[in-house]
C-alpha cells in the first residue's frame, strides 16, 4: 500500500475517533448550556420582585401573544403586587468555581 494511501487511512480514522468523542460530549455540553440557562431566568424572577402568580399570568398572556393571538384576545395582567413571600439573600443560585 503507498504511503499516501496509508496515511489517508490514518487521517479517516482519526477523524472518526474525535466525531465519537464530540458526540458524547455534546450530550453533556447540552445539559450545562441548560442548567445555566435556568439559573439565569430563576436570578431574573428572584429579581423581579413579582409573586410567582403573577409571573405566570404574564407569561401564559406572553405565550398566547406569540402564537398569533392579540392583545385584545388576551386579557391584560393586572399589576403586579410586591412579593411578600420570604427573601433570603441566600437564595440567588451563586457560581461556583469547580467547574
Amino acid at each position: 500500500m503507498s504511503p499516501k494511501l496509508q496515511k489517508i487511512i490514518r487521517d479517516i480514522e482519526r477523524t472518526k475517533s474525535k466525531i465519537e468523542e464530540l458526540q458524547a460530549l455534546l450530550p453533556e455540553l447540552e445539559r450545562q448550556k441548560t442548567e445555566l440557562e435556568n439559573a439565569e431566568v430563576i436570578k431574573v424572577f428572584r429579581s423581579a420582585d413579582v409573586a410567582p402568580a403573577d409571573f405566570a399570568e404574564f407569561i401564559a398572556a406572553y405565550r398566547a401573544r406569540a402564537e398569533g393571538g392579540t392583545p385584545e384576545a388576551v386579557p391584560a395582567a393586572p399589576q403586579p403586587a410586591r412579593y411578600s413571600g420570604p427573601v433570603s439573600p441566600h437564595n440567588d443560585m451563586e457560581e461556583s468555581d469547580d467547574e
